[in-house]
């Protein structure tokens, strides 16, 4: 390392320059490991000589402005910063020594490298790559920012942060980071040689060993994926002085403590294997240890929020115009990423960002998982590029604007075809609701309507069925016997009288016979009627639940529809007004994109359905009920006694033709001749 010498340099330079180097250093350092590549772990000490020489010019410069106690105060954060920046470059200089130190590669080193949430690559350009001639910045802008290309190397010498204008050429060998799906394209576009990190070639066959191995890998995961978020999270706590976000690093430190503690755990009793190489292990615990002093210094950059310090100027500068830029966004209804999902990585291609923390209630949750659907009304702490970031903020400016201009679109549409919808909407709503309604009316009264209307009516349809059958079927067997009677009496009489008028004789034989008959026929007609009483009271008693039945469905029916016909007309009007209130109020607050027509209709129909519910219920107990009472008794008694007099009808004239037969053939026709031979006689004899 140099001498070092005051120079004239800026505090905002000095801590630019610094912040930097240190993000790239730990990708380096993995770089160097994980590549096996001795020149990029002897970069990345001489970066570590830069940071600690930027942090030498940098405590200078602070020390030439503190004039007072006040000015010691303010610049403090800028001391820890810059002291907190040569830890991480130390930790970053202990990873990468492990190769440079002659440290064994061990297996899970390789196999961590597959799993990390950021992936490194290194390739080769070809004299046929496609990237050949395209500047770094080019390249990076077409890939949509989802990777970063941090070192160069060139005429055997490494360029870190190379400028973003220099274009690569053939035999350019490139590091770079982003997302799998960044990385797997760059590996595609690279056309030379691009490095994959596989897993061992041989499988432990012994399963606790596998399993030990397993274990340390997943640990190792953790320690460097946190300790990387921790140091973005630290300076975003300090640059927006959140309290919340340096509480978060502070307790992701103790979940690191912990981490770390199992780890050195796993690979003790690791090498308690015979076949574990001691120097490879030693390397994993030196990368263990560096992970977990990453942490510490994170978590020294976020005590500067928790310790109340004061926010120096220069660090928003700093921050502002580093090469990577962090941000704190509230995710607003319309933003692109609502219901996107977090990808492995926490990288969001599609905008070149990487999420590194999402807050909602509950609190923060760091490294998001890939189930973490992005809601509205969250807040994401993300990074990237600063052009990526800012390019992403206009897409989200852009796209609001967009969302809102067809959002007053959606919305004058959906007014337009608001009242249509609304009533055919309340239409339908209003005539399930009274058809519901009605149906549990109906059942309530139609069989206790049925019942009352057959104790009231069944016995006195039968009697009168039962007098009208008898009086007919009667009525009908005595003329035909008093006719048969009459016309054998008038063939006797003209036969001895021909001189005698027919008619005239027919007319006096007819009334002394019906004279003579009369008596035995109303008796006959007792004894038919009481045939047919009992016939028919018989059958109905035996057709009773029948004919019960399909009165009451036919009282069930006709309730329904004229209770519905009264409850819609009730409650139409309700119906329409809530449903034309959920509408506007749909309207005015919606913030998605959609068909107006469906807009409409589905703030409707949940608005429409709850007023009609409510509103037939309450017409069902002010009128509908009384409605249904009167219709159910007066539906029964008209059913009840048509069928009741159809089933006794039927039997009451089977029994009173049978008993009318045997009655007056016996009983009548032997008055009726007699009374026509008395009859015949006298007209033979005054004639």
């Amino acid at each position: 390392m140099p001498k070092v010498t005051y120079e004239p340099i800026s505090a905002k330079d000095a801590l630019k320059e610094i912040k930097d180097l240190c993000s790239i250093m730990v990708d380096l350092a993995y770089g160097a490991v994980l590549f096996e590549d001795k020149g990029l772990a002897e970069q990345v000490d001489e970066i570590r000589n830069l940071v600690v020489h930027n942090n030498y010019l940098l405590t200078m410069s602070l020390q030439v402005a503190v004039r007072d106690g006040k000015d010691a105060q303010a610049t403090l954060p800028l001391v820890v910063i810059g002291q907190a920046s040569i830890d991480i470059a130390n930790s970053a200089a202990d990873i990468a020594h492990v190769l440079g130190k002659g440290f064994g590669i061990h297996p899970t080193i390789k196999e961590l490298a597959q799993k990390c949430a950021r992936d490194l690559c290194k390739g080769k350009i070809s004299e046929e790559s496609i990237l050949k001639g395209y500047s770094l910045k080019a390249i990076i802008e077409k890939m949509n920012y989802s990777i970063a290309i941090f070192a160069v190397r060139r005429g055997g010498k490494w360029l870190i942060l190379p400028d973003e204008e220099m274009k690569l050429e053939s035999d350019d060998t490139i590091i770079a980071s982003g997302s799998s799906s960044g990385i797997s394209l760059l590996k595609l576009l690279i056309g030379g040689t691009a490095e994959e990190i596989s897993p061992p070639d041989e499988e432990d066959d012994d399963l606790a060993v596998e399993s030990l191995q397993d274990n340390i890998v997943d640990y190792m995961i953790a320690l460097k994926d946190t300790s990387e978020v921790m140091v973005d999270l630290a300076y975003g706590a300090v640059l927006y002085n959140n309290k919340e976000l340096a509480q978060l690093v502070t307790n992701m430190e103790k979940r690191v403590d912990t981490i770390r503690n199992k780890a050195e755990v796993a690979i003790l009793r690791l090498a308690r294997e015979p076949k574990e190489d001691i120097s490879s292990l030693q390397g994993l615990y030196r990368i263990v240890e560096a992970s977990e002093d990453i942490s510490d210094a994170a978590n020294q950059i976020a005590k500067i929020v928790l310790a109340e310090l004061p926010s120096h100027p220069i660090i928003q500068l700093v921050i502002g115009e580093s090469t990577e830029n962090l941000f704190e966004k509230q995710v607003e209804e319309l933003s692109l990423i609502v219901g996107k999902t977090v990808p492995a990585g926490n990288y969001l291609d599609e905008f070149g960002i990487r999420v590194l923390a999402v807050k909602r209630v509950g609190g923060y949750y760091f490294k998001p998982r890939r189930r973490t659907m992005i809601r509205a009304g969250d807040t994401i702490i993300f990074t990237g590029l600063k052009d990526a970031c800012l390019a992403f903020q206009q897409r989200e400016e852009d796209a609001v604007v967009e969302k809102v201009a067809e959002l007053e679109a959606t919305k004058k549409a959906a007014e337009a075809v608001s009242d249509a919808v609304v009533e055919k909407v309340s239409e339908e709503v209003s005539s399930e609701a009274a058809k519901e309604v009605s149906k549990k009316a109906a059942r309530d009264v139609a069989e206790k309507a049925t019942v009352k209307a057959t104790d009231k009516l069944s016995k006195k349809a039968v009697e009168e069925v039962a007098e009208e059958v008898a009086d007919k079927v009667t009525k009908d067997v005595a003329e035909k016997i008093i006719s048969e009677v009459v016309a054998e009496a008038v063939e006797t009489i003209k036969a001895e009288r021909p001189d005698l008028s027919k008619k005239e004789t027919i007319k006096v034989v007819q009334e002394a016979t019906e004279a003579a008959t009369r008596k035995s026929v109303e008796a006959a007609r007792q004894k038919v009627t009481k045939a047919a009483k009992e016939a028919a009271d018989e059958k109905v008693e035996e057709t009773s639940v029948e004919v019960r039945k399909k009165a009451t469905k036919a009282v069930e029916k006709k309730v329904r529809e004229e209770v519905a016909s009264v409850v819609k007309d009730a409650i139409k009007a309700e119906s329409e007004r809530a449903a034309k209130k959920a509408v506007n109020t749909a309207i005015k607050e919606t913030v998605t994109i959609e068909e107006p027509e469906k807009l409409v209709k589905e703030a409707a129909e949940d608005a429409a359905k709850e007023a009609a519910e409510k509103a037939a219920q309450k017409a069902i107990e002010r009128s509908g009920k009384r409605i249904a009472t009167k219709v159910a008794e007066e539906t029964a008694t008209e059913v009840i006694e048509k069928e009741t007099k159809k089933v006794a009808m039927k039997a009451a004239k089977e029994a009173a033709e049978e008993v009318a037969k045997e009655v007056l053939v016996k009983e009548v026709k032997e008055a009726a001749q007699k009374a026509a031979e008395e009859a015949a006689e006298k007209v033979t004899k005054n004639e």
